[in-house]
C-alpha cells in the first residue's frame, strides 16, 4: 500500500493540515501528528472500501474534515478495488470469506498464475502498464512489497511474461526481472505460489540467470545447486574459483549459452553468433584451463554446479 502512503504524506504537505489514519483494530495506515494531545483531537470515521478507519487531526481543522474525509476515500477507492484488497490480504495469509474470493477470482478454479514483476524503474508506471494491457481481461495486478503481483487465467503464461518484460523495458528503459508460479486451482495455493514466485526471482538474481524471466521448471537446476551444503560448495569453490575468476566475459557468455542450448553446439553457435568451430575452440579452451569438458553431460553437471556455486559467492 505504498502509493496510498504516498498520496497521504503529499496530501498533508500541500493541505498543511497533519493528520492520522488508522483501522478500527488499531493498524495504523499513516502517521503524520504522532504527538497530537488528546485534549486537542478531532477525529472523524473514515470508510476504506469494506474497512471502517478513523481520520484524526487538531481541532483548529475540524472545518475540513468532510473534504478531507472524501478526498482521502475518492483515492482509496481509485487505487484499491475489493478485489485487490481481497489479493492483499491473500499475500498476507489473512482469513478471507470463500464467497468474498470466489466472486474476486472467478478463474481461480479453471487454472491460473501468478506472474512477480520486480524492476529496477518506476513501480507506479510499470502497473499503470501492465493494468492498460490486460484493461479488458480478468486480471489483477497490485504493487506489494517491492515488486509488482500479477494474478490471472493466462493461456500461456511465459509468453505473458515475455511480452510484460518487453513492454516495461521498452517503455520506462530499465532491468525487468519476472517470475512465474505454477498454475494454481485453489485460493488457499496463492500464497504458497506467490513465496515459490519470490523464491524463484530471488534465485535467478543471485545466480544473474540471463533470461531474467523465471518460472518452477527453469529454476529447478538452480534451486538444487542452492540447497548443497556449505561444505560442497566450499569444496568446488577451492577447485574451480581461480581458474572461473580468469574467464573473461565471452567465455562466461559462452559457458550460459551452451548450457541454456543443452550442450548442443549448433544451437549455441547460433545463439552466440559465431561459427560452430569458434564454439569448438572455446570449449576447448575451457577443457584446457579446467581439465572439464562440458561437452560431456557428466563433466558439464559438475561443472555447471560450481559454476553457480562460484556466482553464488562473488
Amino acid at each position: 500500500m505504498q502509493s496510498f502512503g504516498d498520496f497521504l504524506q503529499d496530501l498533508s504537505n500541500n493541505s498543511g493540515i497533519k493528520f492520522n489514519l488508522h483501522k478500527v483494530d488499531g493498524e495504523i495506515i499513516f502517521t503524520g501528528y504522532p504527538d497530537i494531545e488528546d485534549s486537542y483531537k478531532h477525529e472523524i470515521a473514515v470508510e476504506l472500501e469494506n474497512n471502517k478507519a478513523f481520520l484524526t487531526m487538531s481541532r483548529e481543522f475540524k472545518a475540513c474534515d468532510k473534504l478531507l474525509k472524501y478526498i482521502i476515500e475518492s483515492k482509496y477507492s481509485e487505487i484499491f478495488s475489493i478485489r485487490e484488497q481481497v489479493f492483499y490480504n491473500l499475500l498476507d495469509s489473512k482469513t478471507v470469506s470463500v464467497d468474498k474470493i470466489d466472486k474476486s477470482f472467478p478463474f481461480i478454479s479453471k487454472g491460473c498464475n501468478i506472474i512477480l514483476v520486480n524492476l529496477d524503474g518506476n513501480k507506479s508506471e510499470a502497473l499503470n502498464i501492465i493494468r492498460q494491457l490486460y484493461n479488458e481481461q480478468d486480471v489483477v495486478s497490485i504493487i506489494y512489497g517491492d515488486s509488482i503481483v500479477i494474478i490471472g487465467a493466462f493461456e500461456d503464461a511465459m509468453e505473458h511474461a515475455e511480452s510484460i518484460k518487453d513492454l516495461i523495458t521498452s517503455n520506462i528503459f530499465c532491468k525487468c526481472y519476472i517470475s512465474i508460479s505454477d498454475t494454481i486451482y485453489n485460493s488457499k495455493e496463492i500464497n504458497k505460489m506467490y513465496n515459490d514466485a519470490t523464491e524463484y526471482m530471488a534465485l535467478g538474481k543471485k545466480f544473474r540467470i540471463k533470461d531474467k524471466v523465471f518460472s518452477s521448471s527453469s529454476m529447478l537446476f538452480e534451486k538444487i545447486v542452492y540447497n548443497v551444503s556449505d561444505r560442497v560448495k566450499e569444496e568446488l569453490n577451492t577447485k574451480f574459483a581461480d581458474k572461473f575468476n580468469l574467464f573473461d566475459s565471452e567465455i562466461i557468455n559462452t559457458i550460459e549459452e551452451f548450457v541454456n542450448c543443452g550442450l548442443n553446439i549448433s544451437d549455441a553457435a547460433r545463439k552466440l553468433y559465431i561459427h560452430r568451430n569458434t564454439l569448438i575452440y572455446r570449449l576447448d579452451k575451457i577443457y584446457k584451463d579446467t581439465g572439464f569438458d562440458i561437452r560431456n553431460f557428466k563433466e558439464a553437471t559438475v561443472f555447471v554446479i560450481a559454476f553457480l556455486a562460484w556466482r553464488e559467492r562473488n
